[in-house]
């Protein structure tokens, strides 16, 4: 894995706990909110989701390392479009949610 990556997944055990880390189910879900929030703050409409998931749906399923390769090539594009430098943005929320453990931490600790 990348360095990113294993620094996220260290953050992600320490925020929702081992056992939904490793659950593909959390995970996917998890994911699917957040690129429907993606989709939302890009100025997607909703009422475009439902032919989208249609069209999804009525391929064959990727093999998952497949699709995950295709998030990444098609989040550069979103990011370029957008203007933002999407391994920045990332390490960003990683700087952000250790701030928010720590602040957790430090709060229990009292």
């Amino acid at each position: 894995m990348s360095e990113y990556q294993n620094k996220a997944v260290r953050l992600l055990a320490s925020s929702v706990g081992h056992e939904s880390l490793l659950d593909l189910n959390d995970r996917r879900d998890a994911f699917l909110y957040r690129a429907l929030e993606l989709y939302f703050a890009a100025g997607g409409a909703l009422d475009a989701i439902q032919p989208i998931i249609e069209k999804v749906y009525s391929q064959n399923k990727p093999r998952v390392d497949i699709a995950v390769g295709d998030v990444l090539y098609k989040l550069a594009g979103v990011g370029h479009a957008a203007d933002i430098d999407i391994i920045q943005a990332g390490y960003n929320k990683l700087d952000d949610t250790k701030r928010k453990l720590a602040g957790e931490t430090l709060h229990l600790s009292r």
